[in-house]
Parts: C-alpha cells; sequence; structure tokens
C-alpha cells in the first residue's frame, strides 16, 4: 500500500479560489467536449546544390582518367613531316635544317604545350558524360521546393482553421532552422481527441515526407498546440464563459512537477552524449512558479526565460484574457524531439490533452504545490542531466549534454510512470495512449535508437494490436448500445444470455467465459463508464 497524499498537497490562495464541485464538473466536461490538438511536425530535406541541367560544354569525359586526353589530333601529320623540335634523337651537332636529310630523326609529340596541340576529345566517338552520380547535377527529387511543390499537392492543406481536411494539414511552410532550403514544416489543424484519428493522420503524413527523403537530426522538434478555438477578435469562442485563473495555473504547476518527465519520454536522437535537442527552443520553466504571481505575469517570465519570445518548455502567448480569467485557452508544448513513428505522435497528442484535463481535476482542491525545497533542487539537478543548451545559434551543436543522464535512468523511469499513471484514467478513455505511454516513459526513442533499431523497428514496438480482447470489447460493446440482451432480472443473468449469445459468434475463435465478462463489466463500472439498469434489465453505456 502507498499513501500519496504527501505529494499531492494544495495551496489556498484569494487570486485563485478553488473550483466548487458544480463548477468541477462543468469546467472538466467542457474540455473534455471543446479540446483540440495541432501538431507542427518537422523535418530536414535533401539539399540540391547543383544546378547544371546535363548541357554543360566543359564537363569532363568520364574516361578522363585513362589520359587518352593527351593524344593528339595532328599526331599522323606532324610524324610525317621531320621537325627539330620533335626528334628525341637530337645531338650536339644537330642543326634545324639539317632535319629533312637525317636518317637518324625519331618523333616524339611535345603533348599539350605545343602551339598545335589539338585534343582527341574534340574528335572521339566515345565521349561521355557522366550526369547521372556527378555532384553538380540539378536533380529535381532533391530540390527542396519541388519535394514541398509535391507535399501539397498530395496532401492538400485546408489553408483554413475552420475546416479539416482529408489530411489533417491546414499549411505547408519552411522554418529558418531547418535543413535543405529551411525544410518543410507541416501544420495540421487542431482536431478533437481520438488515438486512432491522429494516428492515422500522422501515418500519411510521415509515409509521405519518407518518400521525399525528409530526415531527422537535432534541428527536427514536434510541437503540439491544445486549444478551445482559433478564432479571436469578431471570430467564434467556443468558451461559453471565461475559464477560472486556477486551472491554467495548475497547468503550470503540473508541467513544472512533470517537466523532467516530458522531456524524458520525447528524448528522440541516437547519440549517448547528445540523447535530445539543446534547450534554446524550450527553455524550463521549473523556476517560474504561480503561487504568488497573476498568470499574466507567469507568462511574461516564462517569455523572458526563453529569451523574450516563444521558445518556452511551455509556450502561452496564444492564450487570452478576460479581466484574471482566460478568455481563450491555447497552449503549446514544445518539448518533444521528432521520430517517424505515427504511434508515438498519436499517444503524446493523448498525453497532452490529459495533462489540461488533470489540470481541471485538481483545481477543486486549490493550487498545487509542485514540492518542497529540496523536490526543487533536485529536479533542477536532474533537468541538467537532460535539458541544458541555449548558446549562440552558429557556435553550439543545438544538442544537449546528455553524458550523465543514463546515470539517473531510474528517476526519469519513475517520475515518467507517475505521470502516466496520475493520467491513466482519462487516457483509458480515449483509445491505447496508456499502454505505449508507459512503453515510452520505460524506454524512449533515444534508447531504441542506441540499440540500433530502425524508425521502422521503433514504431513496431510501440504500436498497439488488435487483440482477441479488443475483439471481445467491441462486441460486449455492441450487446450493450443496441441493448441486444435485455430485461432480465439481475446482472448475473445478463451475463449468462450474454455469454451464450458470443458462443454463436462466428468472429471470436476462443470461448468467452462468464468470468471474462463479468471482469469487463466490473472494470467500466469501476471507472465509470458502466451502470447496471434495473428498469431495462440491462447494462448500460454512460
Amino acid at each position: 500500500m502507498r499513501n500519496n497524499r504527501e505529494k499531492w498537497q494544495f495551496y489556498s490562495h484569494p487570486s485563485k479560489p478553488a473550483l466548487g464541485a458544480a463548477e468541477a464538473r462543468y469546467w472538466k466536461e467542457s474540455m473534455r467536449k471543446l479540446l483540440k490538438v495541432g501538431i507542427e511536425f518537422e523535418f530536414n530535406l535533401p539539399d540540391q546544390k547543383g544546378s547544371c541541367k546535363g548541357d554543360n560544354i566543359q564537363c569532363p569525359c568520364t574516361r578522363i582518367g585513362d589520359g587518352c586526353w593527351k593524344e593528339c589530333t595532328n599526331t599522323p601529320v606532324c610524324q610525317k613531316e621531320k621537325c627539330y623540335d620533335t626528334c628525341i634523337a637530337q645531338s650536339r651537332k644537330c642543326k634545324p635544317d639539317k632535319c629533312k636529310k637525317c636518317n637518324k630523326y625519331e618523333f616524339s609529340c611535345i603533348g599539350s604545350t605545343c602551339v598545335d596541340f589539338i585534343s582527341a576529345c574534340f574528335t572521339c566517338n566515345h565521349f561521355d558524360k557522366n550526369c547521372g552520380s556527378c555532384s553538380k547535377k540539378y536533380n529535381i527529387n532533391k530540390d527542396p521546393k519541388h519535394i514541398r511543390q509535391n507535399l501539397n499537392t498530395e496532401l492538400q492543406p485546408s489553408k483554413t482553421y475552420g475546416k479539416v481536411g482529408p489530411s489533417g494539414v491546414v499549411g505547408i511552410t519552411t522554418d529558418g532552422s531547418l535543413l535543405g532550403d529551411k525544410g518543410v514544416e507541416i501544420i495540421t489543424v487542431g482536431r478533437r481527441v481520438d488515438f486512432w484519428e491522429f494516428y492515422t493522420m500522422s501515418k500519411r503524413i510521415l509515409d509521405k515526407v519518407e518518400k521525399y527523403g525528409g530526415y531527422l537530426n537535432e534541428r527536427t522538434g514536434s510541437h503540439m498546440h491544445v486549444l478551445t478555438s482559433y478564432y479571436e477578435g469578431d471570430g467564434a469562442n467556443e468558451l461559453e464563459k471565461p475559464m477560472p485563473q486556477i486551472v491554467l495555473a495548475n497547468f503550470h504547476q503540473l508541467c513544472r512537477r512533470y517537466q523532467n518527465a516530458l522531456t524524458w519520454m520525447t528524448i528522440a536522437l541516437g547519440d549517448p552524449r547528445h540523447m535530445t535537442r539543446w534547450e534554446k527552443f524550450r527553455v524550463g520553466i521549473l523556476d517560474v512558479s504561480p503561487v504568488t504571481k497573476d498568470m499574466r505575469r507567469v507568462i511574461e517570465d516564462v517569455s523572458r526565460h526563453a529569451g523574450g519570445n516563444k521558445y518556452g518548455f511551455i509556450n502561452y502567448n496564444k492564450t487570452r484574457f478576460s479581466g484574471g480569467d482566460i478568455d481563450r485557452f491555447h497552449i503549446e508544448f514544445r518539448q518533444a524531439d521528432s521520430t517517424m513513428c505515427p504511434t508515438y505522435y498519436a499517444a503524446l497528442a493523448c498525453l497532452h490533452y490529459a495533462i489540461v484535463i488533470k489540470a481541471v481535476e485538481i483545481s477543486r482542491y486549490g493550487l498545487l504545490k509542485v514540492g518542497d525545497e529540496a523536490w526543487l533542487k533536485k529536479a533542477k539537478a536532474m533537468k541538467e542531466t537532460i535539458l541544458n543548451g541555449c548558446g549562440d545559434y552558429n557556435d553550439s551543436s543545438r544538442m544537449s549534454d546528455t553524458r550523465h543522464l543514463l546515470d539517473n535512468t531510474q528517476y526519469f523511469v519513475e517520475e515518467s510512470l507517475d505521470l502516466v499513471n496520475q493520467l491513466k484514467s482519462i487516457l483509458l478513455k480515449i483509445g491505447p495512449a496508456y499502454n505505449i505511454l508507459i512503453k515510452l516513459a520505460e524506454r524512449p526513442a533515444s534508447l531504441h535508437l542506441m540499440d540500433g533499431k530502425t524508425w521502422k523497428e521503433i514504431e513496431e514496438d510501440l504500436a498497439v494490436e488488435i487483440k482477441s480482447t479488443d475483439i471481445l470489447e467491441v462486441k460486449l460493446s455492441e450487446i450493450i448500445d443496441l441493448k441486444l440482451i435485455d430485461d432480465c432480472v439481475s446482472c448475473d443473468e445478463w451475463v449468462i444470455e450474454v455469454q451464450k449469445c458470443l458462443s454463436e459468434d462466428e468472429d471470436l475463435t476462443d470461448t468467452v467465459s462468464k468470468e471474462e465478462i463479468e471482469l469487463f463489466v466490473d472494470t467500466k463500472m469501476r471507472e465509470g463508464e458502466m451502470i447496471w439498469s434495473d428498469s431495462t434489465g440491462c447494462m448500460l453505456s454512460v
């Protein structure tokens, strides 16, 4: 048994009063319905340096190394005419006017230094240019502009946040920090959270980028926006009323408490000395506390710590206030490294959504205390082993120094598992993200890369397969949603009748036991997703 009371302590501050029960319920339901997550994918592109279209008359022949270019087309003519300068049998007695009658004359071509030298290349029928492997040859498939055009054609960005297109992409642009003519940044429309929708969208995007040679390194990161609505001014605002400031303050506290865990779960470089990007584009927020500050001031401090811009660990710049409360909720998680794994992106979208919902839940009890001075001291020390580096753009490697990170693996794994388990009740309702996040907590992508695995192999490790238990859940959900079995006297009778029904289902290869059905029902009832109805004589989904 473990008592977590010490971990969950709260401040009672008049500037951020706790939510009442009804208010907490309202905001939890509202945020579950309104929250959307948008993803920014970053990729480097091939760097097209050549400009030759294959028509350069100065290109050398592929056989130039053979030395045949040294042969002169005038050699046959020169051999017929005796010349003092082309004889190798010269002696001190020789004079140019005696060459024609000399019997000891031996011809030797002067070579390319001769004024009459004309290379045989100009009359050769075998002259051949190796354009295929020439570094100076223009290759349209490596042209970043052409690649971006193709991605625009195939992904068809909606170009408006008011519409989710077939690919989910709203825009395709460049970023000055990316390689290959500023690379490519693919931005998706914020959409309501569903694991499989995010998985499908991410896979489609990643497959396209991989096809065109996009690649990752320390310059590529993944940013996720969690928001209620895009529009401001005269546009729509999906919040029916301003959100109490304590929700945003508790969100900030959760991000402070689990900053190291969020970083650990998303490291994705394969060098043990540099397992993640530098801190410059995601400056930590451990030192920025909302306990005695208004959240407007907190946001200013986060931006100031990041150099006066959006490059904080959390970017609040698009959040808007009405008095002290939040009129428009829009935050950006900037911590994650990029990967080529769609499962990774889908799970992170669910994780970021769940953190916001958790912030609403705990706001009923006051403002979260992240920890005491000893906790903060250790958290900052651990942070330095995983997230550091804010040097000059030109003189820095753009990577964190992680030489001591693996010495503290247990700390980061425990922190990450704690985060995921605190969010379990929220995550279980939106797909298989929980199990994937547990995998990332125990072994992030960086460790897989260091083991020599490819992105495809890492994706296979993370991916969730539909198992027989999943098929059973689908069948049981169908029985419940359609009320295929009802008018039962008790829950026990309902379970027995359901078992009979499933035994006749050809899609289920294994016999379903009564215990399996009872376990499913008990779990759903315990998590508040199902109740027994005496009036209908069956289980009902909530």
